[in-house]
């Protein structure tokens, strides 16, 4: 199983927070919703960063779960799964008013019930105290996934212990 860590900085937010219109994305194609909740990643430079942004973005699968980081809070706020992606500078240009976040994906089953810390999150996945998400992360399989997604169910109250 993939796991992906999204970092989600005020800008991608609003497009996260509500779900947004689809309808009126020429773009759009028939997988796609009315209605989605869309997220973009940064692949439109030559920065190593986005490069590697580009890599992951390939390789991310309908269904994968997310981790949804909120950098200006430093807090890990939601939880979806991926849903269609497409490359397009529409929510770019009409949202978020940059056209690099271009490789974008809709955001299935969000829930925002989380209010975690960095340092709990690292404690459960094994990273370092100090680890912060710069990009899109991908979770390695070789760490407890499973036993992180049991505590992300423990945190919202869907499974008492």
């Amino acid at each position: 199983m993939v796991m992906w860590i999204v970092p989600v900085d005020a800008m991608l937010w609003h497009t996260l927070e509500s779900p947004v219109n689809l309808t009126e994305w020429d773009g759009r194609t028939i997988e796609f919703p009315f209605f989605a909740r869309v997220l973009g990643i940064r692949t439109g430079s030559e920065e190593n960063v986005w490069k590697r942004n580009r890599q992951y973005w390939e390789t991310m699968d309908s269904e994968d779960p997310l981790l949804i980081y909120r950098t200006d809070l430093e807090r890990y706020i939601g939880f979806g799964r991926v849903g269609q992606k497409a490359e397009t500078t529409y929510f770019g240009k009409t949202y978020w008013g940059d056209e690099s976040a271009a490789s974008i994906f809709t955001v299935d089953d969000y829930d925002d019930s989380l209010d975690l810390s960095p340092e709990t999150v690292n404690d459960v996945l094994g990273y370092e105290e100090g680890f912060r998400p710069h990009g899109l992360s991908k979770v390695s399989p070789d760490r407890p996934i499973s036993e992180l997604l049991f505590f992300l169910d423990v945190s919202r109250g869907y499974v008492k212990t």
